[in-house]
C-alpha cells in the first residue's frame, strides 16, 4: 500500500477529525428513532397525520447533516482530497470533529421533543406550529457546534508547522461547545413536556417555552468560551500567539464549561415536572421556576473557572509554563466533573417541585432536599480555585510536578462529585416521602446525606496532596518531587472513580426513605442497607491515603 505524495501526519490526523465529526453525530439516529416510532404509532389512530409526523421525524437528521458537512470541509481544506496539512492543522481538525460531533448529542433530546410533538399534533392538529417550535429548540446546540467547527477548519487551513499550543487550543474550543451540547438532552425533555402540555392547555405555550429554554444556557456558555479562546489566542486569524501552556489552559477552560454543561440534563428534568405542575395549577409557575433554576449554579461555576483560566493562565496574554497549563486542565476537571452533580440536583429539584405541588406546606423542606447535591459542585469550585491560586497570585512558573498534581486534585474532587447524582436520587425520595408523612423529614435527610461522603473523601485527598507539596495557599510547589505528580493522579483516580458508588447508594437510600414512610420501625434496618455501598468509597479513600503517604507526604 502506498500513500499519495505529500501525505503526512497532519492529513492522517485530519482524517480522524473527519471521522469523529460524522461518526459521533450518529447518535442522532437514537433521537430520530424516538420521533419516528411516535410517528408510526400515531398512524394507528389517524392515518392522515403521516406527512406532518414525517416532518417531526426528520428533525433529528439535521445533526447528522452538520457532521457530514464538517467532515467534507475537513477533507477539502486539510489535504484529504488533495493538497497537504500541517501536524498542527490535523490536530486542530480533531477539535472541529469534537465540536460538531459531541454537540450532535442534542439530537437525542430533539427526538424526545419531536416524539411528544407528534403525539400532541395527533390529538389536536391545531397545535402543529407550537409543537414544531418546541421540537426545534434542542437544534441550537448542534448549530453552535457547527459554527465552532467551521471556524476551526478555517483557522486550521492556515496553520503551519507543529505548534501544539494552537492544536490544544482548537481542541479546547471543541470540547467547550461540544460537551455542553449534551444539555440539548435536558432541553428536549423539557420541550417534550411543553409540547404535551398543549393538549390540555394551549395557552401554556409561552410559560412552557420559558422553562424549556433554561437548559440552553450551557451551550451558550460553551459557545462563548470557544469563541473567546479562538479569538483571544489569535487562532481564528491563523496566527496563534501562545505557548503549549496556553493551549493546555484552553483545554482546561473547555473542560470546565463543557462538563459543567451536563447539568443541563438535570435542569431539563426539573423543568419538565414544573411544566406538568403549572398546567394543572397556573398558580404554581413561580415555584416551578424556582426549582428549575437550582441546577443552573453548576454551569455558572464552570463558566467562572473558565473565565479565571483565561484571565490568569495566558489566554489573555502571557507565556505560562506547561505546568501552569496542566494545572488549568486539573481545575477544569475539578469543576467540570463536579458539575455533573447538577443532574442529581435536577432530579432532587424535580422531586421537590412535585412534592410542593402535592403538598404546598412541604415547600421549605423540599428546597432543603433540592439543595443537597449542590455541595459536590461547591467542592469542585473550591478545588479548582486552589489549583489556580498560584496563577491568580501572580506566580510565573510552577514546579515541574505541580501541573500533574493539579490534575490529580481535579480527579479526586471532580470525579467524586458524580456522587451528586446518587444524592439527587436519594433527595428526590426524601421529598416524595414528605407527601405521605411530613414527620419523616429528619430520617429521610439522614439517608439523603450518605452519598455526600464520596465528595468529602475526594476533597480530603485533594487538600492532603496540595498541603504536603507546598501548593496549598498559592505556593509554586517547591516541595513537590517529580513522582508526586503521578502519585497524586493515582490517588485522585482511586478516590474519584470510587465515588461512582454513590449513585448506587443514592438508589438504596431513596428506597429506604420510601420504606420508612410505610413502616417507621424499619428505619434502622433500612439504614444498614443504605450503608452497604459505602465500602467501595472507603477502599478508594484508603488506597489514596496509602499512595500519598508512601510517595508524596515524605
Amino acid at each position: 500500500m502506498t500513500l499519495k505524495a505529500g501525505v503526512g501526519l497532519g492529513v492522517g490526523l485530519a482524517a480522524v477529525g473527519a471521522g469523529l465529526a460524522v461518526g459521533l453525530v450518529g447518535v442522532s439516529g437514537i433521537g430520530q428513532g424516538f420521533a419516528a416510532a411516535s410517528g408510526s404509532a400515531s398512524l394507528v389512530k389517524k392515518e392522515e397525520v403521516f406527512s406532518r409526523a414525517l416532518v417531526f421525524s426528520v428533525l433529528p437528521e439535521t445533526q447528522a447533516i452538520y457532521g457530514l458537512l464538517t467532515a467534507i470541509l475537513i477533507m477539502v481544506f486539510l489535504g484529504i482530497l488533495g493538497g497537504s496539512a500541517s501536524t498542527t492543522a490535523g490536530l486542530a481538525a480533531l477539535g472541529a470533529g469534537l465540536a460538531v460531533g459531541l454537540a450532535g448529542s442534542s439530537a437525542i433530546g430533539q427526538g424526545v421533543a419531536a416524539a411528544s410533538g407528534v403525539r400532541t399534533y395527533a390529538e389536536n392538529p391545531e397545535t402543529f406550529g407550537k409543537s414544531l417550535v418546541m421540537s426545534i429548540l434542542p437544534e441550537t446546540q448542534s448549530i453552535y457546534g457547527l459554527l465552532v467547527a467551521i471556524m476551526t477548519v478555517v483557522a486550521a487551513s492556515s496553520l503551519k508547522g507543529a505548534n501544539l499550543g494552537a492544536a490544544f487550543a482548537a481542541i479546547g474550543a471543541g470540547l467547550a461547545v461540544g460537551i455542553a451540547g449534551f444539555s440539548g438532552i435536558g432541553q428536549g425533555i423539557a420541550a417534550a413536556s411543553g409540547a404535551g402540555a398543549l393538549v390540555k392547555d394551549p395557552a401554556s405555550f409561552s410559560r412552557s417555552l420559558i422553562l424549556s429554554i433554561l437548559p440552553e444556557t450551557r451551550s451558550i456558555y460553551g459557545l462563548l468560551v470557544a469563541i473567546m479562546v479562538m479569538v483571544l489566542t489569535g487562532l481564528f486569524g491563523g496566527s496563534f500567539h501562545g505557548t503549549v501552556g496556553v493551549g493546555l489552559a484552553a483545554m482546561g477552560a473547555g473542560l470546565a464549561v463543557g462538563l459543567a454543561g451536563l447539568s443541563g440534563v438535570g435542569q431539563g428534568i426539573t423543568s419538565a415536572v414544573g411544566i406538568e405542575n403549572f398546567v394543572k395549577d397556573p398558580g404554581t409557575f413561580g415555584r416551578s421556576l424556582l426549582f428549575a433554576v437550582f441546577p443552573e449554579t453548576q454551569a455558572i461555576y464552570g463558566l467562572l473557572i473558565a473565565i479565571l483560566i483565561m484571565m490568569f493562565c495566558g489566554i489573555l496574554g502571557g507565556s505560562p509554563s506547561m505546568a501552569m497549563g496542566l494545572a488549568a486542565v486539573g481545575a477544569g476537571i475539578a469543576v467540570g466533573f463536579a458539575g455533573t452533580s447538577g443532574i442529581g440536583q435536577g432530579i432532587a429539584a424535580a422531586g421537590g417541585s412535585k412534592a410542593t405541588f402535592e403538598s404546598p406546606e412541604a415547600f421549605g423542606r423540599s428546597v432543603v432536599f433540592s439543595i443537597l447535591p449542590e455541595t459536590q459542585s461547591i467542592y469542585g469550585l473550591l478545588a479548582a480555585i486552589l489549583v489556580l491560586l498560584p496563577a491568580i497570585m501572580g506566580s510565573k512558573s510552577l514546579a515541574a510536578a505541580a501541573g500533574l498534581i493539579g490534575i490529580g486534585v481535579g480527579l479526586a474532587v471532580g470525579v467524586a462529585g458524580v456522587s451528586g447524582v446518587g444524592q439527587g436520587i436519594a433527595a428526590a425520595g426524601g421529598s416524595g416521602a414528605l407527601i405521605e408523612r411530613a414527620e419523616t423529614f429528619a430520617r429521610s435527610l439522614i439517608l439523603s446525606i450518605f452519598p455526600e461522603t464520596r465528595a468529602i473523601y475526594g476533597l480530603l485527598i485533594a487538600i492532603m496532596a496540595l498541603a504536603s507539596t507546598g501548593l496549598l495557599g498559592g505556593g509554586a510547589g517547591p516541595k513537590a518531587p517529580a513522582v508526586a505528580g503521578l502519585a497524586t493522579i493515582g490517588a485522585g483516580a482511586a478516590v474519584g472513580l470510587a465515588g461512582f458508588s454513590g449513585v448506587g447508594q443514592g438508589v438504596t437510600s431513596a428506597r429506604g426513605a420510601a420504606s420508612t414512610t410505610k413502616r417507621e420501625e424499619i428505619f434502622s434496618r433500612a439504614l444498614v442497607f443504605s450503608v452497604l455501598p459505602e465500602t467501595q468509597a472507603i477502599y478508594g479513600l484508603l488506597t489514596a491515603i496509602l499512595v500519598l503517604f508512601g510517595l508524596v507526604m515524605v
